[in-house]
């Protein structure tokens, strides 16, 4: 496992991010003529299974059905979206990670919880994402806290400075918000429980709008429209810098961790939150066939047509090149010691 050390350069802020992106993206996209005439051949009038590991209607849905026809023109191929739900996106994940080089079948991800998942050695995680074929990343959107509108909770340092337990709702162990709260609270040391069972995330947001806890983390497009309704109230983002969503809401790290162990746990949550929704290939699909996926996404990603596009449905793209991603997703697989028992304790 990595050091302590290593935990500040997990954390790459999104504006050099982006500038880094520029370089390898403006090869791709409207305007510029798409990927090299070889690479888009390697798929010229296939068909590709572009999975999405949940029921239709959520964020990685709308995501998929969003790029797929981007990317079909991008690679002269026919995109077919299917969901395949169960074990929180492990089935269809499994399905991926042992497909034969033969299937066109490519996956949106949970990369968060793939990852918390692996460090968890988890039931039903039958895969090493080390060894998968990453096309990219998709989107990072951060975590948000919220409370009720009426809360007596105006800040995070509110909560930092509570004497008595703090009351976060979650879908369940292993859950995003299961993970985040109990890896901040553990890290600012601030009393808390988690209460737990609910069908899935509007129910347990409903439970902190009741009145009957107190908060809830999780990515700030998945609260966006709660708060847009004025339901609930965002108090903290998780990440290094405001997020445009929510600008005015603060990071984590305006209030400062209690000491350096704590500023590394929420370093590499940080990082962990970093690998957000990611493309994925088979091990076992051919390099050249991989090289035109990825460049395949560099270019559907690109176009300002699809960007504007989801950023009208309050879901932009943060996208970062496939081995980019690789790299992100096994620095964080390697994260410290300290981080690590915190995940395998949220299972």
């Amino acid at each position: 496992m990595a050091t302590t050390t290593g935990a500040g350069r997990r954390v790459t802020s999104r504006t050099a991010m982006a500038v880094a992106l520029a370089g390898l993206l403006t090869a791709c996209g409207s305007g510029s003529g798409g990927p090299d005439e070889e690479s888009a051949a390697a798929f010229d009038g296939e068909d590709i299974d572009l999975v999405v590991p949940y029921e239709p209607g959520g964020g990685y849905d709308a995501y998929a059905r969003g790029i797929a026809p981007y990317l079909e023109e991008c690679l002269g191929a026919r995109l077919v979206v299917r969901n395949e739900p169960g074990a929180g996106g492990l089935v269809a994940t499994n399905r991926t990670a042992a497909a034969p080089a033969s299937d066109n079948r490519i996956q949106i991800v949970n990369t968060v919880g793939l990852v918390s998942a692996q460090i968890a050695e988890a039931e039903g995680a039958n895969f090493d994402l080390n060894d998968l074929n990453w096309l990219g990343r998709v989107s990072s959107p951060p975590n948000v806290m919220v409370v009720a509108q009426d809360s007596p909770i105006q800040d995070f340092q509110d909560i930092v400075d509570s004497g008595e337990p703090v009351q976060f709702v979650a879908q369940g162990p292993g859950a995003n918000d299961f993970i985040a709260p109990n890896i901040i609270g553990q890290a600012y040391g601030y009393p808390f429980e988690i209460i737990t069972g609910f069908a899935g995330a509007p129910e347990a947001r409903t439970a902190v709008v009741a009145g009957n806890a107190d908060a809830h983390v999780l990515p700030i497009d998945s609260q966006l429209a709660a708060i847009e309704a004025g339901d609930v109230r965002p108090i903290v983002t998780v990440d290094e810098e405001p997020d445009p969503l929510l600008p005015d809401v603060p990071t984590i790290y305006e209030t400062e961790p209690p000491d350096a162990e704590a500023k590394t746990i929420i370093d590499n949550l940080i990082a962990l939150g970093q690998t957000g929704r990611g493309m994925i290939a088979s091990p076992s699909m051919a390099e050249e066939r991989v090289a035109a996926l990825r460049e395949g996404m560099q270019c559907a990603l690109d176009d300002t047509e699809l960007q504007t596009e989801l950023e009208e449905q309050q879901r932009p793209l943060a996208p970062l090149s496939g081995e980019d991603t690789a790299a992100l997703v096994a620095e964080v697989l390697d994260s410290p010691a300290e981080f690590q028992e915190l995940v395998v304790g949220s299972y």
